[in-house]
């Protein structure tokens, strides 16, 4: 067996610094795709913990549950403070919806969660109520989002089965 020169050395010790790169590079790519799914998995939890907490604040309210129901059903017949506290509570909603929407063109919330919360504005959107509420509060939300909600959610029907708090109480 023959004596390994300098050169032959630095040959192999270029091969090892190649592997160790590629092994180097593969482990970075998986670390990247548990960091997107780790960031991915806590932009969901968000969403589904702003969009929960909205609506038990709502449904945990008597007063508050019939005063978005009349708003939804005619924002016109509120009185001032009662339109107040539709807006305030319509805002949440919305801004809440704004989040996820951002969230979702990024890539950080999954496709099939933003889904969700399309058919709950859809819903909220549908309303005689709701479409008063974002002719006359649009302007306050992102440009593109308003054209999302205008130009797409809008102009689509509602789900044949959506009932805006699972009731029947909304027809035009």
């Amino acid at each position: 067996m023959s004596k390994l020169r300098l050169g032959d050395w630095a040959n192999i010790a270029e091969i090892i610094g190649t592997l160790a790169f590629v092994v180097s590079l593969i482990f970075v790519g998986l670390q990247i795709s548990q960091n997107t799914a780790a960031t991915r998995t806590s932009a969901s939890q968000a969403v589904h913990s702003n969009l929960a907490d909205w609506y038990r604040s709502v449904q945990g309210n008597p007063e508050l549950l019939s005063l978005s129901t009349k708003g939804m059903a005619d924002y016109g017949a509120l009185s001032p403070t009662e339109k107040s506290q539709f807006i305030a509570l319509f805002m949440a909603s919305n801004l809440n919806t704004q989040d996820a929407f951002y969230k979702w063109r990024d890539g950080s919330l999954d496709p099939e969660v933003w889904r969700s919360w399309e058919m709950v504005s859809m819903n909220l959107y549908s309303t005689p109520g709701g479409k008063a509420f974002w002719d006359e509060r649009r302007y306050l939300f992102a440009q593109s989002y308003q054209d999302f909600v205008q130009n797409d959610l809008m102009t689509r029907a509602p789900h044949p089965d959506s009932l805006p708090w699972g009731a029947a109480i909304l027809e035009e």
